[in-house]
């Protein structure tokens, strides 16, 4: 197995634990006890995609926490800011793909052992 194919398959193994862990937190916080369209994930996955957009347009890329929640009694920080707001897209991809019963992480696999054969720049877009 060559160096690359290796980081690929220790990566899918990471997303497997994130995705464990992003079902299990969600498990505990009741977002399973109904259930919802994949239309609904969709829009949600938007949602957080439309909110790292404005979250960039009020602070560039700057960490923008300082709110503070009350979670079970505790004054804790709530992240925010673009890089709090993609990992929410994340997190909302993990969930979907466990709702739906994709493996996410044999998908990313076989994209980019895919995406290795394409010419350069391929396609010929700019953007």
């Amino acid at each position: 197995m060559t160096r690359a194919k290796s980081d690929v398959a220790q990566l899918a193994t990471q997303l497997r634990y994130a995705q464990n862990a992003v079902t299990s937190v969600n498990y505990g916080n009741g977002w399973y006890e109904d259930d919802r369209t994949f239309g609904d994930d969709i829009a949600l996955l938007h949602s957080e995609v439309s909110e790292a957009l404005e979250a960039y347009r009020d602070h560039g890329y700057e960490d923008a926490t300082n709110i503070f929640a009350v979670t079970h009694g505790q004054v804790i920080p709530k992240p925010e800011g673009v890089g709090s707001e993609l990992a929410d897209v994340f997190i909302r991809l993990l969930d979907t793909c466990h709702r739906r019963g994709i493996d996410l992480a044999a998908e990313f696999e076989r994209k980019v052992a895919y995406n290795a054969t394409r010419g350069h720049r391929h396609g010929g877009k700019r953007l």
